[in-house]
């Protein structure tokens, strides 16, 4: 049991540092080699808590997590604004909200999965080659969209042929994090605002947010939150704050089915999962599993709650230096973990997400990184 604590209070604090990815956290626990039947809880409790504080860099500084990639867009423009509390006060509600609905869910997932997802299978390519060309299409600049789509396929496919230990980070980094760093005008944020109340009218988007969770599980290869959310867009309006309950509540339930696809048809869609299912198979302790998650992120979101005043004075920092020491700490974390390698692919990733933004067009295109390697590796 204290193992789980620890690892529990060591996701809050990795969840405030950009750049590190729940799975290299793993990865670290793993390499300590510790006999203990407490481990595999552990790492789902690291992953539990890491989820969650990853808001506040996404949010506040505008450096995504992987996972909640797209929260940076309209998470950071909130900030800019004085509403990043609130934006974030949206993200935690929301994954609170997502995780007690899917506990709801979860017995109808175990009968659905192995019905559906066997149906869908053969036809997956043509699925997203069409919502592909949807989300292209709808873009106010279509040619434009379109270049930046397929040079960021190009670059992940590259990424991805790298074998670096985690490619998502100089991708991500360097497409958001970076390009945002060069076309910075303001010097700092503005006073963050506490919010007054909670909007319990976009739960609606995060109910939304947990059906787009299950399919984000059905679906090999098309399982990113942010490559889900970007689809969704194309059909539902999203505003900047129902975009952020969307995103939450999908990484949220993400996980949460995934102990379910894990389980059922032995698909564990997030590594986390999958290594702690490896030490203590999912079908022999699903139900504690799946309580060491709820009480990892209820407990984050919990303190994030309790402390947003304190997360508020962020803004009190000069912005002007500490976009200079995050494109250092940037630099440095990318070449620690990735090398020279992952470093050159961060600066081509830098170049493109500077482009995408001075060409005005929609940073969703960048999701081109993932999706048109997906298209590859399903090309029947």
């Amino acid at each position: 049991m204290l193992l789980i604590f620890l690892a529990l209070i060591l996701g809050l604090f990795t969840g405030l540092i950009p750049g590190l990815h729940p799975n290299t956290l793993t990865s670290v626990l793993l390499s300590l080699n510790l006999d203990s039947p407490d481990l595999p809880f552990a790492i789902i409790a690291m992953f539990a808590a890491h989820s969650i504080i990853s808001y506040i860099p996404s949010i506040f500084l505008g450096i995504p997590d992987s996972t909640v990639v797209l929260s940076v867009l309209p998470g950071h423009r909130m900030a800019m604004k004085g509403e990043g509390l609130k934006a974030l006060t949206v993200m935690v509600v929301s994954a609170i909200f997502a995780v007690l609905l899917c506990i709801v869910l979860f017995p109808l997932s175990q009968q659905l999965y192995p019905i559906v997802f066997p149906a869908i299978r053969p036809y997956l390519f043509h699925i997203l080659l069409l919502a592909s060309a949807a989300l292209v299409l709808k873009s106010r600049n279509p040619f434009g969209a379109a270049l930046i789509f397929i040079l960021a396929g190009v670059i992940g496919k590259q990424a991805f042929a790298l074998g670096l230990p985690d490619p998502f980070l100089p991708l991500f980094t360097g497409m958001f994090a970076m390009a945002a760093i060069f076309t910075y005008t303001n010097a700092g944020l503005p006073a963050q605002k506490l919010p007054q109340k909670i909007d319990f009218s976009l739960l609606k988007y995060a109910a939304l947010g947990v059906f787009l969770g299950w399919i984000a599980d059905l679906l090999p290869g098309i399982s990113s939150p942010a490559q889900v959310a970007a689809f969704a867009s194309i059909l539902v309006p999203f505003t900047g704050a129902a975009y952020l309950a969307s995103i939450a509540s999908i990484g949220a339930s993400e996980a949460v089915f995934a102990f379910s696809t894990a389980s059922t048809i032995d698909k564990a869609r997030i590594g986390a999962i999958a290594e702690a299912s490896s030490i203590t198979p999912i079908q022999d302790a699903i139900l504690p599993y799946l309580s060491i998650f709820i009480i990892g992120v209820v407990f984050a979101c919990i303190l994030v709650y309790l402390f947003r005043s304190r997360i508020g004075e962020i803004s009190k920092i000069n912005f002007s230096l500490m976009n200079a020491l995050l494109a250092i700490y940037l630099i440095t974390i990318v070449f620690l973990i990735d090398s020279l390698s992952g470093l050159m692919l961060f600066f081509v990733a830098t170049a493109l997400g500077y482009l995408c933004i001075r060409m005005d067009v929609e940073r969703t295109m960048l999701m081109g990184a993932i999706i048109v390697p997906t298209l590859i590796l399903l090309f029947p």
